[in-house]
């Protein structure tokens, strides 16, 4: 069970870091957009720090938790394409 444990741990955080990595691959242009993705981050950082003092202990809503921030971060990707102008 622990080895288990131990998996879906590394997988969450190797699936964290990709999709970190492909949300926001440029700065955002926005100030308020920017300041929430430094929250996001941050939060992100604070989970992480969770799972690895208490394991997934969370019942899997840690995870899902990971999950909505990193779309939120997506999201605010396309937002601020849209203050840009890119999108429309």
């Amino acid at each position: 069970m622990k080895v288990q444990a131990r998996k879906l741990v590394i997988a969450t955080a190797c699936l964290a870091a990709v999709l970190s990595a492909c949300t926001t691959a440029y700065a955002l242009s926005h100030p308020n957009f920017e300041a929430a993705d430094e929250a996001i981050v941050a939060a992100l950082r604070h989970i992480r720090n969770a799972q690895q003092v208490n394991g997934p202990t969370f019942g899997g809503h840690a995870g899902r938790a990971e999950q909505l921030l990193q779309e939120a971060r997506t999201e605010l990707s396309i937002a601020d394409e849209f203050h840009r102008g890119i999108r429309y």
